[in-house]
C-alpha cells in the first residue's frame, strides 16, 4: 500500500464506563422498548470502572493508525486537564494533532454497562467547527461532530472538490440536519448508517430499496449496519448481506466505528467490497470483546489472520 493519509473530523470525549452488577438494577421492557430501573436516591454499587477516550473521530483515528494508514484528527478538545490527557493519548497512538483546537471544556460521556448493553450519558459543549483548519490529506473521514458541524462543510467541500476522497459516518446532529450534508454525500466514497438511521432518513424499510435510495444520492458505496444481524452493503448492482464475526460481547461501545474503520481501510488497501466488509466485521468483533471503544482495535496482520479464521463470514447476495 502506498503511504496514504486520512484526516478524521469530528468529536473527542473522555469516556467513563461503569458496569452495573446485575443485582443492582433491572430491565423493564414493553415489546422492544426497555428501560433500566434502579433505586432512586440510593448508593448503587458498581462492579467495575474503566476510563478511556472516545468520540468517533478519535476512535477511527486510532484504528487507522493501527492499520498503518497515516491519520490526523481535526477535533476540538477542552483547554483543561482532560483535553491535555486526550492530546497525550492521541500522540501516543501516532496521530497527527496539529489540527486540534483547545478551548472551553472537554466533552464527557458516562457509559452504564448492564446486561451487555450500554446506555450513554453525554455532555457536549457547543463548538465553533468553522475554526478548524483541515490539513492536506488523501482521505477525509467525517463522523459525529455535534451541533455546529455545518461550519465545516465549506472547507470540506473545497478539499473534496480538489480530489480528496471522503467517507461519511454521521452522528445524531448530522442526522437531524442531513440535508446540510447533501453535497458531500453526493461525492462520498462511503456512507455508513445503521438500519434505524437509514429507515428514518429515507422512509423505507425494504433493505434493497433503502440501499438503492442511498446510492441514488450519489454515494459510491452504501453500508447499513444492523447490530447482531450483520450488515448490508451495496455498490452499483452488487448488493449483499454479511453476518457478524464470532465474538464474546462485553461492551458494544465502538462497534460501528471499528466496523467503519476496518471497512474503509480495506477499500484504501484496494481490497474487494466483500473482503473490506470482512475487515470491518472482525475489527468490530474484537472491539466489543473489551470495555471501551478502541482498546480492541486490530492491526492489519491481526485482521488478516482473523479473517482467515472466520470462515463463517460470507457475502450473501440480496
Amino acid at each position: 500500500m502506498e503511504n496514504v493519509s486520512i484526516c478524521c473530523v469530528g468529536d473527542s470525549t473522555v469516556d467513563r464506563f461503569f458496569t452495573l452488577d446485575n443485582s443492582e438494577a433491572e430491565l423493564l421492557c414493553r415489546h422492544n422498548d426497555c428501560e433500566i430501573a434502579f433505586k432512586y436516591g440510593e448508593k448503587i454499587l458498581i462492579e467495575s470502572y474503566h476510563k478511556s477516550y472516545g468520540g468517533s473521530a478519535l476512535n477511527t483515528s486510532v484504528g487507522f493508525s493501527r492499520l498503518s494508514i497515516r491519520p490526523s484528527i481535526a477535533t476540538i478538545i477542552g483547554a483543561d486537564t482532560d483535553g491535555k490527557d486526550i492530546r497525550e493519548f492521541l500522540n501516543s497512538n501516532s496521530i497527527i494533532t496539529e489540527p486540534v483546537i483547545e478551548e472551553g471544556e472537554t466533552n464527557q460521556s458516562t457509559i452504564l454497562i448492564y446486561k451487555r448493553e450500554r446506555t450513554i450519558f453525554s455532555y457536549h459543549k457547543n463548538r465553533e467547527y468553522s475554526n478548524l483548519a483541515l490539513p492536506k490529506t488523501d482521505w477525509l473521514y467525517l463522523s459525529s461532530a455535534g451541533d455546529g458541524f455545518e461550519g465545516m462543510i465549506a472547507k470540506i467541500s473545497e478539499l473534496v472538490g480538489s480530489g480528496v476522497k471522503i467517507a461519511i459516518n454521521p452522528g445524531s446532529a448530522e442526522l437531524k440536519n442531513f440535508e446540510a450534508l447533501s453535497s458531500l454525500v453526493a461525492k462520498s466514497e462511503m456512507l455508513f448508517l445503521n438500519k434505524q438511521e437509514a429507515e428514518m432518513l429515507f422512509e423505507e424499510q425494504d433493505i434493497k430499496l433503502l440501499l438503492k435510495k442511498i446510492l441514488d444520492r450519489g454515494v459510491k458505496r452504501a453500508i447499513i449496519t444492523d447490530g447482531a444481524n450483520g450488515g448490508y452493503i451495496a455498490e452499483g448492482e452488487n448488493m449483499f448481506h454479511m453476518g457478524i464475526a464470532p465474538s464474546t460481547l462485553v461492551d458494544p461501545t465502538g462497534a460501528g466505528d471499528s466496523f467503519a474503520c476496518g471497512f474503509t481501510a480495506g477499500i484504501i488497501n484496494g481490497l474487494s467490497l466483500e473482503e473490506s466488509t470482512k475487515w470491518g466485521m472482525v475489527n468490530s468483533a474484537s472491539v466489543i470483546s473489551k470495555i471501551g471503544a478502541n482498546d480492541g482495535l486490530l492491526n492489519a496482520e491481526e485482521i488478516r489472520h482473523r479473517v482467515q479464521e472466520a470462515t463463517i463470514l460470507s457475502a450473501n447476495k440480496i
